[in-house]
């Protein structure tokens, strides 16, 4: 999945993907990262220690939790100008982070690691 990534993209050889692709292609691959453990936990690491420093950047004034951590990055997704790298970078540190928002964000990802879990198995 990490070479369809790159690949598609870049849009090198046959395998062309668009902004919303790669979003997707992302999502999948951080949750099978998420899946593979030990090998791919940076990913998980990378979007702790982001989550823990937008939370903690507001400092007691704002409270924010692991919910609104996610939606923010939601945002970032989809409301900045399509750049295809920070799309990807974003993309694989989702699933981490709507695991640990809980709630619907949660069984977004459960959903998907059944699905991917199937397909692998």
């Amino acid at each position: 999945m990490t070479a369809f990534l790159i690949v598609g993209a870049q849009g090198k050889w046959k395998i062309k993907l668009s902004h919303e692709g790669v979003i997707a292609a992302a999502f999948i691959t951080g949750q099978l990262y998420a899946q593979a453990g030990e090998t791919f936990s940076f990913v998980g690491d990378m979007s702790g220690g982001l989550s823990q420093a937008i939370q903690t950047s507001f400092g007691s004034a704002g409270n924010f939790g692991a919910g609104a951590v996610a939606i923010l990055m939601c945002i970032l997704l989809y409301g900045l100008k399509p750049s295809k790298f920070r799309n990807g970078l974003f993309a694989l540190m989702l699933p981490s982070m709507f695991t640990a928002a809980g709630g619907i964000f949660d069984t977004i990802t459960h959903l998907i690691s059944n699905l991917t879990g199937t397909v692998v198995a």
